[in-house]
């Protein structure tokens, strides 16, 4: 296991994805999720020039946030991820119908997944990072979509780009550019070299003999 040796690391998400990542790490750290409006937020953002990227780094923040000020003697990272086609931001589908008409407009093209990371430390944002790995999705019939939302199920409401591409999502990608830990929702790499640099080591380091 990996951990900060004077600090707990918080994940405020309940993202089983992001979870997943930094428990493959070995990452010590503990789950707190923020209870946010983010579709609220977003439309907000938006109707204020707010850009998608920007949009993606605030909704981290605030998420963040909220977690950070009851957790300040805490590393709290907190993650966003907003898909945009066409100059047309994505959110998760609220439905299997939804989700039918989101890859509708997805297949075929190529799409960007703005994926950022921030960082708290006493209560306030310390660092943040901002990918935006591309996505390209295979040409699909009416009916190859319908086969496969009925293979995936309600998984396909968990994302914006209704695939999960550790999972069957691979079957209707035709290919990718960028970190393959960024598509799945967090930047991990860039976040570890900020941890290794505040301190993360293994516990086998910490050890007195």
């Amino acid at each position: 296991m990996y951990n900060l040796k004077h600090k707990t690391i918080i994940l405020a998400s309940s993202s089983k994805s992001r979870q997943a990542l930094l428990k493959n790490a070995k990452i010590d750290f503990l789950v707190k999720r923020p209870f946010v409006d983010e579709e609220s937020i977003k439309e907000s953002a938006l109707a204020g020039k707010t850009t998608l990227q920007e949009c993606a780094v605030l909704l981290a923040e605030i998420k963040g946030y909220q977690i950070a000020l009851s957790n300040t003697e805490a590393f709290v990272i907190a993650s966003d991820q907003i898909l945009e086609s066409k100059g047309i931001g994505f959110s998760k589908p609220k439905s299997l119908k939804k989700a039918k008409e989101q890859l509708r407009k997805l297949q075929g093209n190529t799409h960007v997944l703005h994926t950022s990371v921030v960082v708290f430390s006493g209560g306030k944002r310390i660092w943040h990072h901002l990918s935006s790995p591309t996505v390209t999705l295979r040409s699909l019939t009416d009916i190859e979509i319908d086969d496969y939302l009925k293979e995936i199920g309600n998984k396909a409401l968990k994302t914006p780009g209704c695939y999960q591409i550790e999972n069957q999502g691979c079957h209707i990608i035709s290919s990718f550019d960028g970190s393959f830990y960024d598509i799945l929702g967090i930047p991990l790499l860039p976040l570890l070299e900020f941890l290794r640099l505040h301190g993360l080591v293994s516990t086998k380091e910490t050890v007195v003999s």
